[in-house]
């Protein structure tokens, strides 16, 4: 399998998808992964000083659900977050939606985003808060993942939270081996959340399922009530550094590896998966159409911020954050990190550098738009403003 493999899989059913009854942001999610790095999104001509002929580079589509265009802005990412993070143990919590509320899930999509962003938000900074579990206000950054192992609709926040944080008196404080009590957690989690739950059908922004009555609501959230939730603590790590590269794996392009694919053809996908109940690699096999159903379902609503930061590490704690900084530092850099990112052309006749002479976009059509097939008219060549 190669790197295009999900890509020429869209590709092969671009068509039929398009023709049926798509959320706007799966079209645009569709044509994207399509035609990424073809002609079809507009080419850079790339010429020397000599004037040979010039070298021509597909542009890439930038689509967050794109696996081709996720190597460098993982990278970048990284680098980033390696800037901005303390150096200092985290602690990596998971706060998982009740499966009860899927099917409220895919009809309140962005609703729901921003309800479990803010229980997790919301109980972490209540608990640490309190003199009783710490009584320090601690850096926290999340990413919200809705994807499971098999690439089934599995909701969670992911949460790199500081083993420390600012006292009342502003001085640092270490929280040492030990977070919250699980029980503890749980049960602050699950009422901050359903009271969001609550309030937001009662105002009338939570669309009902079809087959969803007002009553069976209500009676789905009195029990969950009775039922302990899924918020998991992992173990104290000394440094960052690993939970920050797991979760680059997941935060740039997509919920599924093209390496995870062992088989394609016309009328199965077999794809690899880690089962995290018995550390075993397992494989399943659905159809194309299953398969692309499946990834299409976790493709984000456009303008929601799957990655976001609290406490310390949020924008209005700049004057908290940075008398951290001073005390605990930043995660080094890599050496040279912009000399990667950097890229440089030459010809393949004289071998001397080439540089941008112009580019060529394809004609778009206002509102919906999604690229048609073939090669738009010369006429849409735009040169380069960039001086030689």
């Amino acid at each position: 399998m190669s790197d295009r493999t999900i890509q020429n899989l869209f590709a092969d059913y671009r068509d039929k998808l398009v023709a049926e009854k798509q959320p706007l942001k799966n079209l645009k999610a569709i044509d994207a992964l399509a035609h990424c790095r073809t002609s079809a999104m507009g080419v850079s001509y790339y010429t020397c000083k000599q004037n040979h002929p010039g070298i021509e580079i597909n542009h890439s589509c930038r689509h967050r659900s794109c696996f081709l265009c996720a190597q460098k802005k993982r990278f970048e990412w990284i680098e980033k977050q390696k800037l901005r993070l303390l150096n200092k143990p985290h602690f990596h919590v998971i706060f998982t939606l009740p499966h009860e509320y899927l099917s409220l899930w895919r009809y309140n999509e962005a609703l729901f985003s921003k309800i479990i962003f803010q229980a997790s938000r919301e109980t972490l900074l209540k608990l640490l808060s309190d003199q009783r579990h710490g009584g320090a206000k601690p850096g926290i950054l999340m990413a919200l993942h809705t994807w499971g192992r098999q690439l089934n609709l599995h909701p969670h926040t992911h949460c790199l939270v500081t083993a420390g944080g600012l006292d009342q008196l502003g001085s640092w404080k270490d929280l040492g081996n030990f977070l919250l009590p699980s029980k503890v957690i749980r049960q602050v989690y699950r009422g901050t959340l359903q009271g969001l739950v609550k309030a937001a059908f009662e105002s009338g922004d939570m669309n009902l399922p079809p087959d969803m009555t007002c009553d069976a609501f209500w009676r789905m959230y009195r029990g969950l009530y009775k039922k302990s939730w899924s918020v998991r603590i992992e173990e104290r790590y000394e440094h960052s550094k690993g939970v920050l590269l797991y979760l680059a794996r997941y935060c740039k392009g997509g919920p599924v590896d093209p390496r995870q694919l062992k088989c394609v053809e016309s009328d199965v996908v077999e794809m690899s998966y880690l089962d995290h109940r018995d550390k075993r690699t397992k494989s399943q096999q659905l159809r194309p159409r299953e398969f692309i159903r499946r990834v299409l379902q976790h493709v984000p609503p456009r303008g929601l911020h799957t990655i976001r930061y609290y406490g310390l590490y949020a924008a209005a704690a700049k004057e908290d954050y940075q008398r951290c900084r001073k005390v605990c530092g930043t995660l080094a850099p890599v050496p040279n990190s912009a000399d990667r990112l950097s890229m440089v052309l030459y010809c393949k006749i004289c071998g001397g550098p080439s540089k941008l002479s112009h580019r060529w976009w394809p004609s778009r059509k206002k509102g919906n738009s999604i690229n048609k097939d073939g090669r738009p008219d010369i006429s849409c060549r735009r040169p380069c403003t960039t001086k030689r």
